[in-house]
């Protein structure tokens, strides 16, 4: 299959193709995908990640709509300042 069939595919069917045939790990995916927001369009840099300071998961690196560079968590929502490294609160 070319690259813009997999480049069209949703995070979760990506994630789904790489599941095995178990049910239970299905579930889990469907479930992991749904409480987690998809990572942001690869940039120039790549994506860029660090720890969460509340729950330790993986925070993206993005910006916020005045530009600034902000990291936000997949798992809790927190986000942060990067310039400023303080926590500015959650996405809703």
């Amino acid at each position: 299959m070319g690259t813009f069939a997999d480049e069209a595919r949703t995070r979760l069917a990506n994630l789904l193709r790489m599941a095995g045939d178990s049910a239970r790990d299905r579930e889990q995916i469907i479930a992991y995908v749904a409480a987690t927001p998809d990572p942001p369009p690869l940039g120039p840099r790549g994506i860029v990640t660090t720890g969460c300071p509340q729950c330790h998961a993986t925070m993206w690196g993005q910006r916020d709509s005045d530009g600034r560079s902000i990291s936000v968590c997949s798992r809790c929502g927190c986000v942060k300042d990067v310039e400023h490294g303080g926590p500015l609160g959650a996405v809703e």
